[in-house]
């Protein structure tokens, strides 16, 4: 699957913040078109006190062979904040992944399914039954690559940012 390119994925610790908060705000004007917000990102803002010095959170990250982060996957307890979505989760066994991004001239190498299945693996550990995510109908291949993953379909909110929520259930 992965051509040519070494790749190695680990969970960030506090001399990666730098890095790999400059990659997710590139991904983030690519993907997305904008700068920092400090509603949407506040994760990353705070991204020592989320990913790092909270239990049951991390950020993991792929690194080419030349050290650099060429993707990203958040893991942190989901927290209850979407309304279409109330009474759906356990939040203390309920895990979000946020923040997936592979940087473009890497794609379609396996580096996310790598990314996903090291974060499953740390949702196990942290005790998790459930992992949560939402993406967007309009960002190409997104459903369809978290459908690969084993994801499926909990809600469809359409309306103009084509929302879609998706869970998976972990075996044990």
């Amino acid at each position: 699957m992965l051509k040519n390119t070494r790749i190695f994925v680990k969970r960030l610790g506090n001399s990666d913040i730098q890095p790999a908060t400059e990659f997710a705000f590139k991904m983030i004007k690519e993907v997305y078109g904008r700068g920092i917000d400090p509603v949407w990102d506040h994760d990353l803002l705070n991204f020592e006190d989320l990913y790092i010095k909270t239990r049951g959170n991390t950020f993991l990250a792929a690194f080419n062979e030349n050290g650099e982060i060429v993707g990203t996957l958040a893991v942190r307890r989901y927290d209850g904040r979407i309304k279409s979505l109330e009474g759906f989760y356990d939040l203390k066994a309920t895990a979000e992944l946020a923040k997936c991004y592979v940087d473009r001239k890497y794609r379609r190498r396996g580096i996310g399914s790598l990314l996903v299945k090291e974060a499953e693996q740390f949702c196990r550990g942290a005790g998790y039954k459930v992992i949560y995510l939402h993406t967007h109908m309009y960002l190409p291949g997104a459903y369809e690559f978290w459908h690969s993953q084993g994801f499926k379909l909990r809600l469809d909110e359409g309306g103009p940012r084509q929302t879609v929520h998706m869970e998976k259930f972990l075996s044990p």
